[in-house]
């Protein structure tokens, strides 16, 4: 049995102290054996000046001050909330993949691709967020961290960045046996009271499960103009579909909300999903690398029980975290365009593209500072299953403004701008039965990036030859 330190750090408008509890569990536990000394995080979050550099750093400064070791797995980890960015974000800036300190990572409820809460106002968020006009020492009055919150909203290029880093790398990355093993434990229950006013089906009332997990994928699709029969078409081309590097377990809490995933209570009163949860913790904090993948395996197994499959009844739906970045090929970002799912043999879309669009899309977001980000929460078994009903490949589309017009005669004549699936220029993008089983998966997040070819006029630009 191992004995390295343990080191723990709480989320937005958290404190360390909300950890007391977990820890006198763990030591009842675990015993001297095993934890070798336990440091506790403080640190601000609700101050605006803060950014997650700044976190990062001063993390970094406070393990030197503490003399804990930086050597290749010496040291075990569990964050709540956001503390799974800074410490990821810690992880990446100062560490190769192989030569971590960190072995055991135990993610409670991570906001690793962000949280729904983080856009709110400030009132909204003075209503859902328990002790929010309370100052922590050190801490701006009324502020809330608006730079952090940025990093934590819905589709930012933050979290996106941060899993170019550590999630989409070449080899198994910092994930996987050998070097870190990193669990992830989210609840699918929101909260009672006043605070049920942040509750949505597929999260734990400030996360998502789709957000939490660590797992994920990305793919590139790519709009690129050709010459056929003297005429410019726009051709769609998918390419690149890779799953995350490494592999992460991940596992749904049945019945926790957010806060309750914290243990922050004497042991008799602990619920028994709490218990359960507590011995998942310990089993996290003590696996050894050639178990891990059995570990993993059985995490899978646990939430495809949870989990409403296609045409089924019984489970809670399962949600993806869809966020698309639309740029153009200069890399300018595209900020107004129009996303649509629809039958590619029905000239209206057919009865697929309004179920879709009605019942499985469930949310939208456009991340507040950059319209080109967006995040779509898909219930991936309704959309499946409309497919499947529909006997037909889902089609996709995108429009966006501005839109091409090369008729000088028109009154919305446009020199430049993008095709449109409304012109006959343009081939649909369709996704046959093992494409759609592999966009569309619940509890995770796929990174969609997409490039829409910027086209321009023959008028734009003309160099006239003399003859001579």
């Amino acid at each position: 049995m191992s004995n390295r330190p343990l080191v723990l750090l709480h989320g937005w408008n958290d404190e360390g102290s909300s950890f007391e509890k977990l820890v006198g569990h763990l030591r009842k536990r675990l015993g001297p054996g095993h934890i070798q000394r336990i440091a506790i995080g403080d640190y601000l979050s609700k101050d605006d000046a803060l950014r997650f550099d700044d976190l990062q750093a001063a993390l970094d400064r406070a393990w030197t001050a503490r003399r804990l070791p930086r050597d290749a797995a010496s040291v075990d980890v569990i964050v709540h909330s956001t503390g799974g960015l800074v410490i990821r974000d810690w992880l990446v800036r100062h560490f190769a993949p192989d030569s971590t300190p960190v072995k055991h990572l135990v993610m409670l409820a991570p906001a690793n691709f962000g949280s729904p809460l983080a856009h709110m106002g400030r009132s909204m968020l003075g209503r859902i967020a328990n002790g929010f006009f309370s100052r922590q020492a050190g801490q701006a009055v009324m502020e809330t961290g608006a730079n952090i919150l940025r990093g934590l909203e819905l589709a930012s290029p933050f979290s996106w960045e941060l899993a170019m880093q550590d999630r989409f790398v070449e080899g198994e990355g910092m994930y996987a046996p050998g070097r870190v093993l990193c669990t992830v434990l989210c609840g699918n229950t929101g909260y009672g009271g006043i605070r049920s006013l942040a509750n949505e089906e597929g999260g734990d009332g400030t996360v998502r499960l789709s957000t939490a997990n660590l797992n994920c994928a990305q793919v590139h699709i790519a709009f690129r103009e050709e010459v056929r029969d003297g005429n410019r078409v726009t051709v769609p081309e998918m390419a690149d579909y890779r799953p995350s590097s490494g592999r992460c377990a991940f596992r749904i809490l049945d019945g926790l909300d957010h806060s309750a995933v914290k243990l922050d209570a004497a042991e008799s009163r602990l619920s028994r999903a709490q218990r359960d949860t507590l011995t998942l913790i310990e089993r996290a904090l003590t696996l050894e690398d050639a178990a891990f993948p059995d570990f993993c395996d059985e995490c899978e197994a646990a939430n495809q029980q949870l989990t409403r499959q296609p045409g089924d009844r019984r489970g809670k739906p399962g949600f993806q975290n869809t966020v698309v970045r639309v740029r153009d090929q200069f890399d300018v970002p595209v900020e107004d365009y129009l996303i649509e799912f629809y039958d590619p043999n029905r000239p209206d879309g057919g009865g697929l593209a309004r179920t879709i669009h009605e019942e499985a899309i469930r949310k939208v977001h456009t991340y507040q500072a950059d319209a080109s980000l967006r995040s779509l929460y898909i219930d991936t078994a309704r959309l499946c299953q409309a497919v499947e009903r529909a006997g037909t490949r889902l089609g996709m589309s995108i429009t966006a403004e501005p839109m091409l017009d090369e008729d000088e005669d028109h009154a919305r004549y446009t020199p430049v701008g993008f095709r449109t699936l409304a012109d006959e220029d343009i081939e649909d993008l369709c996704l046959d039965d093992a494409q759609l089983a592999e966009f569309f998966q619940p509890h995770r997040t796929l990174l969609v990036d997409v490039c829409l070819h910027r086209s321009q006029a023959d008028n734009v630009f003309r160099l006239n030859v003399e003859q001579g």
